[in-house]
């Protein structure tokens, strides 16, 4: 398989990204952000002006942050299932193309489509509250596709239910966290293993409002995401796309 066969497959990648996922997070993204600011400047008029230090901050990181998250969702939905579960595979690979190299491609295809849509939908929020800084909103965005998208690749390859198993696991490993991660004894421990959702808050906020988190928390989620990308990766290699 040459690169330049692989290169060519990315147009066609990029293209049904922008199609099938890009246009429903741009949709849902401006709803989500609309609702966020438009009660807010009938409420404060003249006066309306967020910052770090507005009372109104933590919402804008709350929201912004959540469109990430479904951001990622929606783009991870279904990336090798659906290929699987419809038999789009045989004809993907009718030619000599590398399932792994294929679909490792297209997960960074994909990331590239949802930071293209972050950066609009960052660029149109900035016009509003200038504050924002969308450089720092991006890097954000990329570190939560690694880090959320990672699982979803691995849960892709390994089921059909992909998008329903990744948001049980996502929002699932939240609440175990809350209950189980303070309370003494072995399940404490064992709530280690979850997904590192519980850093979320913390580096949402500064990173979006600073540009800088503690490099512990962030290498955590990186890692977590990149071992469960690896994983999956290696699912395709040993396993077989047939249903």
């Amino acid at each position: 398989m040459s690169r330049a066969r692989l290169a060519r497959y990315s147009l066609w990648q990029f293209r049904d990204f922008a199609i099938d996922r890009g246009i429903a997070i741009m949709i849902i993204g401006l709803l989500w952000g609309y609702t966020l600011i438009a009660p807010m400047r009938a409420a404060m008029g003249a006066a309306f002006d967020i910052g770090p230090r507005s009372p109104a901050w933590p919402l804008v990181i709350t929201v912004t942050s959540s469109v990430v998250s479904l951001a990622v969702l929606i783009a991870l939905n279904g990336i090798v299932s659906t290929d699987r579960k419809m038999g789009y595979y045989r004809f993907l690979f009718s030619k000599p193309v590398s399932a792994v190299a294929y679909y490792a491609q297209l997960f960074f295809v994909y990331m590239a489509g949802v930071l293209v849509a972050m950066l609009l939908l960052s660029g149109v929020l900035h016009t509003i509250v200038p504050t924002f800084k969308i450089v720092n909103f991006l890097v954000y965005a990329a570190i939560i596709y690694i880090a959320m998208g990672g699982i979803g690749f691995f849960v892709s390859v390994a089921t059909r239910f992909d998008w329903v198993t990744l948001a049980a696991i996502w929002l699932g490993s939240r609440i175990v966290r809350d209950f189980y991660g303070a309370k003494p004894g072995w399940k404490s421990k064992a709530v280690e293993l979850l997904p590192p959702v519980h850093k979320l808050h913390d580096v949402s906020m500064s990173i979006i409002t600073s540009g800088t988190a503690h490099t512990s928390d962030v290498l955590w989620l990186l890692g977590y995401g990149a071992l469960f990308f690896a994983l999956g990766l290696l699912l395709l290699h040993r396993g077989s796309l047939a249903d």
